[in-house]
């Protein structure tokens, strides 16, 4: 039955219907967010205050654009999560929020490899920093030296042999992630277009109501579950070689001497921070999963008069619950997200301001090594061409 059809009907028109399945899926999406909320408010209070601080002392007009990155991927979890709630008492606002979900999502993406990239400064400091990347066959999978273990046939075109990171492999990583982010959003858009297409809806022998969609045709179904997959797969190639190899240079430990101790402090934690992305990327592969579920309850039903005269039908069959499930696993998954961002990112974190000592703490490359950056570098870009 297409979720269009259930507009009418939301979760407190029939509560003493409702299965204790759905009541229990509720009740744990309802959980999630509340933590998610908890912990992205008391990270949020505790970064304004302190960003507040720093614009006062440094005489600044605005916080530094990374902080507003970090901010917005430390809020949106929350954002995502309060959908799925919503998702939860009217299914009928599934597809439309699936896609709001989806365009969130990739925003976080999008900020994050902005952020790791923008942690490099501004030149000449990047490449320098490039420079130190140690040399390894980067495209490959981690069994050949690499990080790249979605797609590590990659490898085999552009790392032959060990490499150091150049420019041109950053510029090639960060189209794969917008790659992700357009097929992501692409077909949540064709999903929603598709949903709108008006159909006729008949009652089985067995109880539940089948209609037939453009969705549901297997060709079609098929061709999206595959640029679903081949998208997510392209986008966490991508962010891993530009996550791996910015934690290289700067997820080092730097001396500070504090009277006459040495202590070893870490500024950035790019490796632990890069960590939550895959959950964001994992996500387009979870709704056709979920949806192939043989899952259904007959408690509460709903009128489709206005598709079929005299017709009652089950509103939690398969495809419903496909999106309920989808909208739970969401919730779950940003409160995990909310949790490891909240342990990974400092609030008015101004570590970027500390580069140069990070740099100076690397073993400082030979002009060898920087004529030879620059050799990959043309020799990638000879390539691409």
């Amino acid at each position: 039955m297409p979720l269009n059809a259930t507009w009418s009907y939301t979760a407190f028109v029939s509560p003493g219907k409702l299965p204790w399945e759905i009541c229990t899926m509720f009740g744990v999406t309802t959980v999630c967010f509340m933590v998610t909320l908890a912990i992205s408010m008391r990270w949020a209070i505790q970064d304004c205050l302190k960003s507040q601080a720093i614009v006062e002392e440094e005489k600044r007009p605005i916080v530094p654009i990374h902080l507003e990155l970090v901010r917005l991927i430390l809020t949106t979890p929350a954002i995502i999560s309060s959908m799925s709630v919503v998702c939860m008492i009217r299914p009928s606002a599934a597809f439309v929020l699936e896609l709001l979900m989806a365009i969130f999502s990739c925003v976080v993406v999008g900020n994050m490899t902005r952020y790791f990239l923008a942690l490099l400064g501004e030149p000449p400091l990047p490449q320098q920093l490039l420079a130190r990347v140690p040399k390894r066959r980067w495209w490959c999978g981690c069994f050949c030296g690499g990080v790249n273990d979605t797609l590590p046939g990659m490898g085999l075109v552009w790392s032959k042999t060990p490499h150091r990171v150049s420019l041109v492999d950053v510029h090639r990583a960060t189209c794969m992630v917008r790659i992700f982010m357009t097929v992501f959003i692409a077909i949540n858009c064709t999903q929603l277009s598709f949903s709108m297409v008006p159909v006729d809806i008949r009652l089985k022998p067995d109880g539940w109501c089948e209609s037939k969609t453009i969705v549901s045709s297997g060709v079609i179904s098929g061709f999206v579950v595959f640029f679903t997959v081949w998208a997510s797969f392209v986008g966490m190639a991508g962010f891993s070689v530009v996550a791996s190899s910015v934690s290289s240079v700067l997820d080092v430990e730097i001396e500070i001497l504090e009277g006459n101790e040495a202590k070893l402090i870490k500024n950035f934690k790019v490796g632990s921070q890069s960590k939550t992305v895959a959950i964001y990327m994992l996500l387009p592969l979870l709704l056709p999963i979920l949806s192939a579920m043989p899952i259904g309850f007959k408690g509460a039903t709903v009128s489709v008069a206005h598709l079929c005269p005299n017709l009652d039908c089950p509103v939690y069959d398969q495809e419903v619950c496909g999106h309920m499930m989808y909208s739970m696993s969401i919730a779950i998954g940003m409160m995990f997200v909310s949790i490891l961002n909240y342990r990974s990112f400092r609030p008015a974190d101004m570590s970027a301001d500390r580069i140069p000592e990070v740099l100076a703490q690397l073993n400082p490359p030979s002009p060898a090594d920087f004529d030879e950056h620059d050799e990959e570098s043309q020799g990638s870009s000879v390539e691409s061409e």
